[in-house]
């Protein structure tokens, strides 16, 4: 945990992560500098999708998401992510179903929206059982957008004694930008959070080849 003196918002700012309560109504999009562009809406929006983009959201009861191709609005209750540049056909899917695919650290999901393509926009659901923690601390090459569904959990963001420990409830939103290492944490009760994966990433590892990678070998330091 942070035992310097430095703020969490210092240290929201300087990681890369936005947290937003439950109602709190607020937009957000993508930094200057993102490849990807996106617009969250969070709480009571009315949301406009362009010609050429698309929204992921939840409905009043969180039961249904859907993925609406523009050019559509609509009055969104709870979450939207829309995504500029993105097409597919419009979808819905319940959200009632339990997971079907293994993750790490006995963590389960169900891809609620795959990508059309790979390294599309995709839409997840991710269950993180109780006394449990999501991964080991990492990082993502673009935004994640993340809508609290149910549970109860933390989000741990930083690095070393450098950290921010938010707690997690549902209706809550975090977004962790780009490179912001993170992961997420339960103690008795299961989290279920909904991430929106502005770009997803193809599946054949190509981010790790490029030339600082190529021809890099790890040793054994002063062991």
């Amino acid at each position: 945990m942070n035992t310097k003196q430095v703020s969490q918002a210092e240290l929201e700012a300087l990681f890369g992560v936005k947290y937003f309560q439950a109602g709190e109504a607020v937009q957000v999009s993508a930094n200057e500098q993102d490849m990807y562009y996106f617009e969250a809406y969070h709480g009571p929006s009315q949301v406009v999708v362009e010609r050429g983009d698309c929204a992921f959201t939840v409905d009043e009861e969180k039961q249904i998401a859907s993925v609406l191709r523009g050019p559509v609005e609509f009055t969104s209750p709870h979450f939207t992510c829309v995504v500029r540049g993105y097409m597919p056909p419009n979808k819905w899917a319940s959200l009632d179903s339990g997971m079907i695919l293994p993750y790490v650290n006995g963590c389960a999901t169900r891809q609620v929206f795959p990508p059309e393509r790979p390294g599309d926009p995709t839409m997840q659901l991710l269950t993180i059982p109780p006394y449990s923690s999501e991964q080991a601390h990492h990082i993502h090459s673009t935004v994640r957008v993340v809508h609290v569904l149910k549970g109860r959990g933390f989000s741990i963001v930083g690095m070393n004694d450098m950290s921010i420990r938010q707690e997690l409830v549902p209706g809550m939103m975090v977004v962790l930008e780009k490179m912001c290492p993170h992961h997420f944490e339960t103690e008795g009760d299961a989290l279920v959070v909904m991430p929106v994966h502005v770009w997803s990433a193809p599946p054949n590892g190509i981010e790790n080849n490029h030339p600082m990678f190529n021809g890099t070998f790890l040793m054994n330091q002063g062991a």
